[in-house]
């Protein structure tokens, strides 16, 4: 039976959307649950980050756009937020209409069949401004800070059309002149906001921009591995091509950062072991590739199996995932016994906790064994933090 929900808005659909996008890791389903080991190690290193998150500007063109809105006389949060999407789509088809630099322009696809996207820029980096103290109105959602501009701007406006001004000539002239916007209501820093900014607007980042982000996201998260590359202005980190890459570097990192990193490391080693026997399972033994890799992987599971589970689940603070880490100690257990049987009969018995009848493993080689299901080793977010810096740097003028 097909399954589905009701769109009753498009909050509750971005509620879904985020879920959804918990459960992926650069488009690849998170088969065996690991997620929050993931995503923890991932907020540790990069935070404010996201797997879906392109280009820097955004941080600055979210905030530009809906502080524009905050001063137009819009009081309906529902009319409020249509007139931001048509907005957020203007900028996407401006910047694709440049023709210069469109990478990681969102909408690139959708605007040229005349769509729009499901996730605006808005929803894809909202909780970013908010973690990076760009946004200054708490913990409020998108749609919820779009009620508290309007309410407010109503409020006002009742005060003005009663006649509810101060005796002053000049204040009563402040009074109208301010009725439709928040002056007293301070929801952004932005210093590097201007009413005109839409005329100059590119994809990447100004010079002033840039040294805002990078200073916004230091003084958040000031011993995150983000933050020791922005501050020492660590270029060469653009160089590494994946997260195990960054072995090279550890030694002018921090020693917090250098153990989480040894720690992070380990566990995606563990992990890709027990991917590959997953698609040995969901093959039937047809993947090539699985197949040949556990020859590779065989001879050295004792150390592969070797990650300290206590530490990661510690560090993480994930000690009430109490399903997750059975399964992890048990799958290490039959790594260092070198029982293949046993390992493969506790990624079925996992596959089957999460996903009951949807488990690929009860449907051993119905699928493409060309195909590799669940992912391979993890990236911790480093491939879209190395977007961001680039965007940083080179608004810095820095050799990149």
């Amino acid at each position: 039976m097909p399954l589905g929900w009701i769109d009753f808005s498009k909050t509750e659909r971005n509620k879904v959307l985020s879920v959804l996008e918990l459960l992926t890791e650069a488009g690849t389903l998170d088969e065996l649950g690991i997620a929050p080991i993931r995503d923890g190690f991932a907020n540790l290193f990069f935070p404010g980050t996201s797997t879906i998150q392109t280009r820097a500007k955004y941080f600055l063109i979210v905030p530009y756009a809906l502080k524009d809105l905050e001063y137009e006389g819009e009081t309906n949060p529902n009319r409020m937020r249509q007139s931001f999407d048509k907005r957020e789509r203007w900028c996407g088809a401006v910047l694709l209409e440049q023709g210069q630099d469109t990478a990681g322009v969102i909408g690139n696809r959708s605007l040229r069949q005349g769509r729009w996207v499901k996730r605006t820029p808005a929803d894809i980096y909202w909780n970013g401004l908010k973690s990076y103290g760009i946004f200054t109105g708490g913990n409020l959602s998108l749609y919820e800070y779009m009620r508290a501009v309007c309410a407010v701007k109503g409020q006002k406006e009742t005060l003005s059309r009663l006649g509810n001004r101060r005796d002053d000539a000049g204040e009563n002239e402040k009074d109208d002149k301010d009725a439709g916007g928040l002056p007293s209501v301070q929801f952004w820093k932005i210093p590097t906001y201007t009413p005109d900014w839409t005329k100059k607007l590119k994809i990447s980042l100004t010079k002033e921009e840039g040294s805002f982000l990078r200073t916004q996201i230091i003084a958040a998260f000031p011993d995150s591995m983000f933050s020791h590359i922005l501050r020492n202005r660590m270029t060469e980190v653009l160089a590494c091509e994946d997260f195990p890459g960054l072995h090279s570097l550890m030694a002018e990192f921090p020693e917090r950062i250098r153990d989480d990193y040894a720690l992070a490391v380990a566990f995606s080693d563990f992990l890709y072991v027990l991917r590959t026997v997953y698609n040995m399972l969901v093959s039937n033994g047809s993947n090539e590739e699985a197949e040949a890799e556990w020859q590779v992987l065989e001879p050295d599971l004792g150390r592969l199996a070797g990650v300290d589970l206590d530490a990661v689940f510690g560090r993480l603070h994930l000690h009430g995932n109490v399903f997750l880490y059975n399964f992890l100690r048990k799958s290490g257990d039959f790594m260092r016994a070198g029982d293949l049987d046993g390992l493969k009969t506790e990624i079925r018995r996992r596959e089957r906790e999460l996903k009951q009848g949807r488990a690929k493993t009860l449907h051993p080689g119905e699928f493409d064994p060309s195909v590799w299901y669940g992912g391979r080793g993890l990236d911790y977010r480093f491939g879209n933090a190395k977007v961001l810096l680039r965007d940083i740097f080179e608004s810095e003028g820095l050799d990149v």
